[in-house]
C-alpha cells in the first residue's frame, strides 16, 4: 500500500501539470486573437500613431512596475488563488476593450490588463512546484510548446472575427471569454493550496517557494526577476569597463527586433492593406516560424565552435533580414524574409546569453544576467513609443530604425570583437 502511494501522488501532480499546460494554451489563445489587432484599433479610434505608442509603452511600464507586487501577492494569497483572479481580470480588461469606441475606455482595459497580467509566470512558478528541480525545465519547457500551440491558433481566430459584422469588438469579448473559461478551470480543477508532491527518495527533498523562485530566474522569466532595486544594484556592481559593449550591443540587437514586431501590424494594413484575416495569418506564421527554429537552434550552435562569431554572424543576417523586409514591395516576398529573421533572432537569443557567461567569466554571473534581463525589459517598454513617433514620419519608420539598431550592434562587433581570445590578443 505504502508503495503505491507516492506513484497516485505523481499521478495527481501529472494530472494538474495537464491542467496548467491547457491554462497556457488558452492564455496565448486570448492574448494572440487581439493581439495583432490593437495597434490598428486604436489608430481607428482617431489617436495618432505617437498616442498609440504611448499606450503600448504604458502597458508595458505597468507589467514592470506590477510584477514584484503580483509575485509578493502570489507567495502570501497562494498562487492558485492569485492565479484565479489575474486571469479573471484579464478577463475583464479585455472585456472593457470591447465595451465602447472611445480611448478613455480603451486606456481603461490596458491599465487592468498591464496591472493583472501576470498569468504565465504564476502558472511556470505552480508547474516548479509539482516537480522536483531536476525536472523544472522539461515542465516549462512542456509548458511553452502548448502555449506556443495558442499562439499559432489565436491570430487566425481572431482576423475572421474581426472580420465579422461587430469587428473588433467580437474578438474582445471572445478573448474575454477564453480568459473567464480558464479562470473556471483553475478554480474548479486545481484543489486549494495545491501541495507539491515528490518521490520519497528524492536526493533535491521538497520544493520550496525560494527555490521555485531561482529554478524561474534560472529559466530567464523576467517579470519575476526585474525590479529597478536589484538593476540599480547590478549597475553598480558591473563591470562597465570591460562589458559596456556587449551589453549595448545585445541592446541594439534585440531593440532592433523588438521596435519591428512593435509596428508590424501597422506595416500590413498602410503599406500592403492587409485585412484582418491577413494580419491573422502573418501573425501565425511568424509564430510557426519562431515554434520551429526552436528546434534546431541546439544544432546550428553546436557547428560552430566560436560563440561570438555565430553571434557576429547572426546579428549580419539580422540586419540583411530587417533591411529586406523594410523594402520589400509585396507580401510573398514579406513572407520570404520572415522566415529568415525567425531563425537568427533565435540563435541570436541562445548565442548572446551564452557569449555573456563566457565573458562575465564566474565573477558576478547573478549580476550581470539580471542587469541584462532589466535592460531588455526597458527596451520593449519603450520600443512602442519610439515606433509610434517614427511612424509619424513614414510607415517604416519604426523598420528602418531596426535596421540602424542592426547594423550599429554589427560595426561594434567589427571595431570591438567579442571573443575573449582577440579580445586579449588586441589588447596586447
Amino acid at each position: 500500500m505504502s508503495d503505491l502511494r507516492p506513484r497516485k501522488e505523481n499521478d495527481q501532480n501529472k494530472n494538474l501539470r495537464h491542467i496548467f499546460y491547457l491554462s497556457g494554451f488558452l492564455d496565448l489563445l486570448g492574448v494572440s486573437m487581439i493581439m495583432p489587432l490593437i495597434q490598428p484599433q486604436i489608430i481607428d479610434m482617431g489617436a495618432s500613431p505617437t498616442v498609440a505608442g504611448i499606450l503600448g509603452s504604458v502597458y508595458g511600464g505597468l507589467q514592470l512596475f506590477s510584477s514584484p507586487v503580483v509575485g509578493h501577492w502570489s507567495d502570501s494569497a497562494g498562487r492558485r488563488y492569485c492565479l484565479y483572479m489575474c486571469l479573471l481580470l484579464t478577463a475583464v480588461g479585455y472585456t472593457t476593450l470591447g465595451l465602447y469606441q472611445a480611448l478613455s475606455i480603451f486606456f481603461i482595459g490596458r491599465f487592468v490588463l498591464g496591472c493583472f497580467k501576470h498569468s504565465q509566470t504564476i502558472c511556470k512558478a505552480l508547474l516548479a512546484d509539482s516537480v522536483s528541480p531536476e525536472y523544472q525545465a522539461e515542465v516549462i519547457g512542456n509548458f511553452n510548446s502548448f502555449s506556443s500551440i495558442g499562439f499559432i491558433v489565436g491570430p487566425i481566430c481572431g482576423g475572421h472575427l474581426a472580420e465579422t459584422q461587430w469587428g473588433f469588438s467580437l474578438v474582445a469579448f471572445t478573448a474575454g471569454f477564453v480568459f473567464l473559461l480558464n479562470s473556471a478551470v483553475v478554480w474548479w480543477v486545481v484543489p486549494p493550496d495545491t501541495q507539491v508532491t515528490h518521490h520519497e527518495d528524492s536526493a533535491e527533498g521538497p520544493l520550496h517557494r525560494s527555490d521555485t523562485s531561482f529554478s524561474l530566474k534560472k529559466l530567464n522569466s523576467d517579470e519575476i526577476n526585474f525590479s529597478f532595486d536589484k538593476l540599480i544594484k547590478s549597475f553598480r556592481e558591473f563591470d562597465w569597463v570591460q562589458l559596456w559593449d556587449l551589453f549595448l550591443i545585445k541592446f541594439l540587437a534585440g531593440f532592433s527586433v523588438i521596435i519591428f514586431r512593435t509596428n508590424f501590424s501597422m506595416v500590413l494594413r498602410q503599406k500592403f492593406v492587409a485585412s484582418p484575416k491577413t494580419m491573422g495569418y502573418m501573425t501565425s506564421y511568424s509564430g510557426i516560424v519562431s515554434t520551429l527554429s526552436g528546434f534546431v537552434v541546439g544544432k546550428i550552435t553546436r557547428r560552430y565552435n566560436n560563440t561570438a562569431r555565430l553571434f557576429l554572424h547572426v546579428t549580419i543576417l539580422q540586419a540583411v533580414a530587417l533591411l529586406c523586409l523594410s523594402l520589400t514591395p509585396s507580401i510573398t516576398l514579406l513572407i520570404c524574409f520572415l522566415t529568415p529573421l525567425g531563425l537568427v533572432t533565435s540563435v541570436s537569443r541562445v548565442s548572446g546569453t551564452t557569449l555573456t557567461i563566457q565573458r562575465s567569466g564566474n565573477t558576478a554571473l547573478g549580476s550581470v544576467m539580471g542587469l541584462s534581463q532589466s535592460v531588455m525589459a526597458i527596451a520593449r517598454m519603450i520600443a512602442p513609443f519610439l515606433a509610434g513617433l517614427a511612424q509619424e514620419i513614414s510607415v517604416d519608420g519604426a523598420s528602418y530604425i531596426s535596421v540602424v539598431a542592426a547594423a550599429l550592434s554589427v560595426a561594434i562587433m567589427v571595431v570591438r570583437p567579442q571573443d575573449p581570445v582577440s579580445r586579449k590578443l588586441k589588447t596586447s
